[in-house]
């Protein structure tokens, strides 16, 4: 990739072991001034473990041994614990991806930075000041006095992130590792972010960036390395990379990208319900059919509706002639804790029909959130209304709503925090089913079966609690309690967002056949527009709290109308379709 003398790191045959478990197997990379090198993979593929062994942060318990780490030309190998401390923050800078649990949220932006300055330099307290007044105008904040004496609890997630880097290069490092530093940010703010690391770049900052977004790798590295099982499979030029792959792992990790795909195509393979990544969530990208349950059994790839249960019998019938979802003038404000008063949703009218998905897309405060809400009746608009299979909906007193409220389900980002720890998958499910009403064991047991095979799980993930799953086990239990009073219609909010590209995939493959089998309606909101095109019939853009356009999928992407549409789809990164 380089030369020796060029290399601001050079590391060769790096193995990390954590016991018997191999973490990282010979691993061989470099990177130049002013360069940026990306590891690319799954979770557990190893990008973190290498990254954080090379700041002596891979943990008591790791076996740690390279034929050569280098940076700067100095050795890393035998580094003491304080050698270690004087690399992190002075020669090296670190960014994680959750800025909020990174910065102390007791202490300003300000002291977050200047303490670094106060323990590395003999800058005075003056000088300090100045120069992280600097340090936060160099990142793009807005009004740096102003940031300097905020939290990070103040700010946005695009503040926090942009806070976190200039504490990462306050001491001017060599090398900027940063992992996953723009997952869960909107389109525009993650450009920004992108745009900003670019800039350290073009300064001379050599860069180790690890991601699952293959489209941010594509847009901001010039190099690019891909992880499976510990090993490095392929590596090479970005474009070389990932416009001619030659590994079929990397191939495959292409192919399950949403960006580019026609709407109704599989991301990963013929079929995922139920596919072996499905249950085990490793690193191979489903590709078959059917494979083997438990105990050998063949499970299915076509998902089994539940069986009807009293409550659906005791739905009133909708209006197949209307709109299964309907929203007209709403509006809504909330009051900020100084007592001044901001709009979240102004004038929103659309409609979702049977079988239908609709995108909603937007910067983070647009105001999809607040929808979402209203639709799903937890929150009641200060005026417009919602309708429901043509019947009124958010004008109804919540006793009256009880009765139709299964025919609306929702699917959150992070299901870990909706999940009731102490319950097993199986009490969930039986409790989402029978809204908390008691079942004998036998029929309890049968409806929870049927939903764990519905979304691709076996059996036995009934007696599982929800921390002991994965990822993408838990967001197919999520989907499962959401479908278990029989809705009609799902609103998705953000399902996939924290998922590898291949989980990912599989889960919007999931979301697809579900759709097609049991008829469903969805209000997919995501911040990712690859894979709102991907899944949705129309789209809705949302600008503070306003619909400034929407229209079919393909027409709204291909030749947007609104200046903010253009803007935002110019700000996200995109892969072509492999």
């Amino acid at each position: 990739m380089n030369s020796k003398n060029d290399a601001v790191l050079r590391v060769e045959n790096l193995n990390v072991g954590f016991g018997a478990v191999p973490a990282v197997r010979g691993v061989s990379l470099s990177i130049d001034r002013g360069q940026c090198l990306a590891l690319v993979g799954e979770s557990g593929s190893g990008k973190s473990v290498t990254a954080r062994s090379l700041i002596g942060l891979a943990g008591e318990t790791a076996e740690v041994s390279a034929e050569r780490m280098e940076l700067g030309g100095e050795s890393l190998t035998g580094l003491g614990r304080r050698g270690w401390r004087e690399l992190r923050g002075g020669k090296v800078g670190f960014v994680l991806q959750d800025a909020l649990v990174s910065l102390d949220p007791l202490r300003t932006v300000g002291r977050e930075i200047e303490d670094s300055l106060r323990l590395r330099t003999r800058l005075t307290r003056a000088e300090r000041s100045r120069r992280v007044l600097k340090l936060l105008a160099d990142v793009g904040m807005d009004d740096p006095q102003l940031r300097a004496g905020q939290r990070s609890g103040e700010l946005s997630g695009g503040l926090r992130q942009r806070a976190l880097i200039a504490s990462a290069i306050a001491l001017d490092p060599a090398l900027l590792i940063a992992d996953e530093p723009t997952t869960a940010l909107d389109a525009t703010v993650q450009a920004q972010i992108l745009d900003l690391l670019a800039s350290l770049r073009e300064r001379g900052t050599a860069m180790l960036l690890i991601s699952h977004d293959l489209a941010v790798v594509g847009s901001v590295a010039d190099h690019v390395a891909v992880m499976t099982e510990g090993r490095i499979v392929e590596q090479g030029p970005v474009a070389q990379v990932l416009g001619s792959p030659q590994h079929d792992y990397t191939k495959k990790l292409l192919r399950a990208v949403p960006s580019g795909h026609a709407r109704g195509a599989r991301l990963s393979g013929p079929s995922i319900v139920a596919g072996p990544s499905a249950v085990a969530d490793t690193s191979t990208v489903a590709d078959t059919s059917t494979v083997a349950g438990p105990s050998g059994l063949s499970i299915s790839s076509s998902p089994k509706a539940p069986k009807p249960t009293a409550a659906d019998r005791d739905l009133a019938q909708p209006d197949a002639g209307a709109p299964v979802l309907q929203a007209t003038d709403l509006a809504k404000r909330f009051r900020n804790p100084d007592k001044t008063s901001f709009t979240a949703v102004d004038n929103v009218s659309f409609e979702l029909a049977a079988g239908e998905t609709l995108g909603l897309v937007g910067e983070s405060g647009s105001g999809k959130t607040t929808i979402a809400r209203i639709a799903l009746g937890l929150t009641a608009p200060d005026a417009g209304e919602v309708r429901l299979f043509g019947e009124p909906w958010s004008a109804l007193p919540e006793k009256e709503r009880r009765g139709r409220r299964p025919l609306i389900g929702t699917v959150y980002q992070d299901p870990l925090s909706s999940f009731d720890p102490r319950l097993t998958v199986g009490q969930t499910l039986a409790d989402a089913a029978t809204g908390g009403r008691t079942l004998n064991p036998r029929s309890a047991d049968e409806q929870v079966e049927d939903l764990l095979e519905m979304v691709g799980l076996p059996a036995d993930f009934a007696r599982r609690g929800p921390r002991t799953l994965s990822g993408g086990q838990r967001q197919r239990v999520a989907i499962a309690r959401a479908l278990a009073p029989r809705p009609r219609i799902l609103i998705c909010d953000e399902p996939a967002s924290a998922l590898d590209v291949s989980i990912q995939a599989q889960i919007l493959d999931l979301l697809d056949d579900l759709q097609h089998e049991l008829g469903l309606s969805y209000l997919f909101i995501s911040h990712d527009l690859g894979v709102v095109r991907h899944m949705s019939d129309r789209v809705a853009v949302l600008r503070r709290g306003r619909i400034v356009e929407q229209g079919p999928a393909e027409q709204l992407f291909a030749a947007p109308q609104h200046p903010y549409t253009r803007q935002l789809l110019a700000s996200s990164p995109a892969l072509e379709a492999r």
